[in-house]
């Protein structure tokens, strides 16, 4: 085959490099990959061309293959006479010769194609973790370092850097008028003295013996954020001490923060409530250095919901248990009280059920395997290695989560446990079909008992993530011992840890048109209790798993999916039964908007996780080196200020502004309204690497749940037109400080991974340059030249004259930066 030219494409994007060495080893190959877009405007058609290259000194013969990691795109074409690419599982995918394959000489290189609808690729859609295997000999596969060029702009870069200035130049003006006590979440009520607390290194605490454990955490704050120490001899006492006027307490969490020149004086009825007036108290004490200074103030302070929750997918990719409680104690510090455990789904389980050791043996990690019979296939990070300390492996002990349990509880944190069912349960089905494999000869008895596929299964589904067994079986009785198993030894490790378990989250979404279909078990199972709707073995399943969660006095929770479809006496059972029902479709599109407001009419606690503010994976923004997805659009910490529970239909803003457009749609009525419970984030983990990326998706963007978790009617709710547009900018504005003035020092000292969004730009009529950012204390550096901005370009701090075709700006905060934005000023 003739050497390949070099080919110019539309956008020039990526470029993967094979040829890195392994036990003095090299892959006889190098491989780049490139993307192009035909037009960006008129459709969202990519394709994809791979260049395979034998740098070896010898032909390569047709036992080989090529395994790397992919978000996959839809309605596929592929394009090569020597090679072809199929997807083996979900985000993996395979290279292997076609049967017309030639021997590919040294230097020569094989050109495949691939293309399709789907994102557009961004940071996150990139292939990842490509290996080379020599199939005739059952080499150890080799590794990929993996070598990227920047992405082009899916948007004009002028017109989204323009827009962005624009928004900035909106909450630079309401700057001017956003005062208050600058904590997240805000405080509700707040009187102030002419008087200050000046606070060095030392402080006097007495306590109520019932407080010793939020003591001991906020001494261990004092001193290792602030430098604070307890003394009996200071001159500034701090006192936590049961309310004595009970009937103030709004609710549980109700507390009194009184600061004198003196004294600090926290009181609530109940450790949780001390709790949040701790929390409230150290919030004053971020952005200063001693000595401290606070102004005299009286604060009454609650929330007004229960149910302020973060979701976090440790299934797709893990985190270690110290990170875990990393979180957990960030979490808490903006009251935040639930931390839902995603710990399965299809590409992994990561938590020790004794008895099932299949499930962490096989289904805690990843690598390179034809069976399964030792790891699940790769995904995502794409990496080899199932022994290898990655994100794609790895598991916590029964130990371990008995230990984090008790972490939590201390900090008033609640962990719900999901168990994914029966859709999105690959990991436990492949987990379970290798012990059935394991005993089958030796135990028949015990390779049934928690088999959860029908072997005989002819059915054909896709699911929303590339899996077409994925779903359990719900009519065979060995999948009902799986789920009792699981639930049995969760309230065990409860019980041994002391804590309540207040509820088990038990999935049941995205189960895919087609499964059960072609499984035998399945039509007999329809034939003997007379089923004539697939619908009606996902209501049984439901039904069953609710019945003994019940018989265990737990309630149940699920996504919306898990109440979708039932009759009324059904309905009935299941809301009298429930503890949330996470809702998370929120297209205004197909009206999937308004199953929030109908659920809750029903009787159904409602827990607000709309994919639309609350899907923390998604991208900050649509630049191309932002990773996440971008399905549902984007969600920046603007996105999720700006939910409003009881006005959901107003929560998704452009460009900062309203839209005041409303069809006809359910409305939500008195009793409805007070069947929204909570709010949750939810961070799937798909694009996340290692715990530094979750920081960067959750710092800032989990701000905004916390503060409308606390406050769920902002002053702007019920506004409408102008009115609303300035008190919601003045509203932001205000939130904006507060993350610039107060939690980003935190951060700082926190060691938080934290996002700082790009500056925004501006060139006027007469060729002068204009920047801005929300954050306060930031510094804008520029370039003229091309070149990328570091700490040392040029400063913006005014209009400059720019005689040039491109700027490029970042945004620097200590050591961190943003991105870089970039515009053509010939085009201004």
């Amino acid at each position: 085959m003739s050497k390949v030219i070099n080919i110019s494409l539309i956008l020039c994007t990526f470029m993967v490099v094979i040829g890195c060495e392994l036990s003095n080893r090299k892959a006889p190959v190098s491989v780049s990959w490139q993307v192009s877009v035909p037009d960006i405007n008129k459709s969202n058609n990519n394709e994809h061309r791979f260049v395979i290259k034998n740098i070896s000194n010898t032909p390569l013969s047709r036992n080989w293959s090529l395994f790397y990691s992919q978000f996959p795109m839809k309605s596929c074409k592929q394009q090569s006479n020597m090679v072809k690419v199929e997807n083996v599982k979900g985000t993996f995918h395979r290279i292997s010769p076609k049967e017309n394959y030639k021997l590919l000489n040294p230097g020569d290189s094989i050109i495949l194609i691939i293309s399709g609808r789907g994102e557009m690729p961004g940071y996150s859609m990139k292939p990842e973790g490509v290996y080379w295997v020599d199939e005739s000999h059952s080499s150890t596969p080799l590794p990929v370092e993996l070598v990227t060029r920047s992405l082009p702009f899916i948007y004009s870069k002028n017109e989204k850097a323009i827009q962005v200035y624009k928004d900035n130049k909106r909450i630079e003006s309401a700057m001017k008028h956003a005062n208050g006590i600058e904590v997240i979440p805000a405080v509700k009520h707040v009187s102030y003295s002419q008087s200050y607390l000046k606070l060095k290194n030392v402080i006097h605490i007495v306590a109520h013996p019932d407080f010793h454990t939020e003591v001991d955490i906020m001494k261990d704050k004092l001193a290792s954020l602030y430098a604070i120490v307890e003394d009996s001899l200071s001159e500034v006492q701090l006192t936590l001490d049961y309310l004595q006027q009970k009937e103030n307490a709004v609710n549980e969490e109700y507390y009194e923060l009184n600061v004198t020149n003196d004294k600090i004086h926290i009181s609530a009825i109940t450790p949780h409530g001390i709790f949040n007036g701790i929390q409230t108290f150290l919030s004053l004490l971020k952005g200063q250095e001693a000595p401290y200074s606070i102004k005299s103030v009286f604060i009454k302070d609650y929330p007004d919901f229960s149910y302020r929750g973060h979701m976090q997918d440790v299934a797709r990719n893990f985190i270690g248990i110290t990170d875990l409680k990393k979180l957990i104690d960030i979490l808490s510090s903006y009251k935040l009280n639930v931390f839902r455990f995603h710990f399965s789904d299809d590409e992994g389980w990561r938590l020790q059920i004794p008895g099932l050791e299949e499930l962490t043996e096989i289904a805690s990690r990843r690598g390179h395997t034809y069976d399964e019979s030792e790891c699940l296939y790769p995904a995502y990070n794409g990496n080899f290695d199932y022994q290898s300390e990655t994100s794609g492996n790895g598991f916590y002990s029964r130990d371990e989560f008995i230990d984090l349990l008790r972490y939590a509880a201390d900090r008033h944190v609640s962990i719900i446990p999901e168990i994914e069912s029966p859709g999105h349960a690959r990991a436990a089905i492949v987990a379970m079909k290798a012990r059935y494999e394991r005993y089958l000869e030796t135990d028949p008895i015990k390779a049934h008992e928690y088999l959860l596929n029908d072997i005989h299964d002819a059915s054909h589904y896709v699911s929303a993530q590339g899996y077409s067994d994925n779903v359990m079986n719900v009519a065979m009785p060995s999948t009902y011992r799986f789920m009792k198993k699981v639930i049995q030894e969760l309230q065990l490790m409860y019980e041994e840890a002391g804590v309540p378990l207040k509820s088990i989250h038990i999935g049941g979404d995205e189960v895919a048109e087609g499964a059960w279909q072609g499984s035998p078990i399945c039509k007999d199972f329809m034939l003997e209790y007379s089923m004539t709707d697939v619908q009606e073995l996902s209501d049984y399943f439901i039904m069953r798993i609710v019945d003994f969660l019940k018989e265990q006095k737990i309630p149940f929770s699920g996504w919306q999916e898990v109440v979708l479809g039932h009759d009324e006496i059904s309905e009935r059972y299941l809301t009298d039964n429930a503890f949330g029902i996470s809702c998370w479709r929120t297209s205004a599109n197909n009206h999937s908007d308004e199953l929030i407001y109908k659920f809750a009419n029903k009787g159904y606690p409602v827990i607000l996780s709309n994919a639309t503010n609350f899907y923390l994976d998604l991208a900050y923004d649509a630049h191309p080196d932002e990773p996440g997805h971008n399905w549902n659009g984007y969600a920046d910490e603007s996105k999720s200020f700006a939910l409003l529970p009881y006005c959901i239909y107003r929560s998704i803003r452009t460009h900062l502004l309203a839209n005041q457009k409303q069809e006809e749609k359910t409305s939500l009525t008195a009793e409805g309204r007070k069947n929204i419970k909570g709010v949750e984030s939810a961070l799937w983990s798909e694009t996340i690497r290692n715990y530094k990326g979750v920081e960067y998706y959750l710092f800032p963007k989990i701000m905004g749940l916390a503060e409308r978790g606390w406050h769920s009617s902002p002053i702007w709710e019920p506004m409408t037109g102008i009115d609303e547009q300035l008190a919601f900018e003045k509203d932001l504005a205000f939130y904006y400080k507060r993350i610039s003035q107060k939690e980003i020092p935190y951060w700082d000292k926190m060691n938080i991974n934290y996002r700082l969004p790009f500056p925004g730009l501006y060139i006027d009529k007469d060729g002068f340059l204009f920047a801005n950012t929300p954050i306060l204390g930031g510094e804008i550096h520029y370039t003229t030249d091309g070149k990328e901005p570091t700490k040392n370009s040029k400063i913006w701090n005014k209009p400059v004259k720019c005689r040039t075709n491109e700027v490029k700006a970042k945004l620097f905060v200590g050591n961190k930066k943003s991105v870089t934005v970039s515009m053509n000023s010939q085009f201004n």
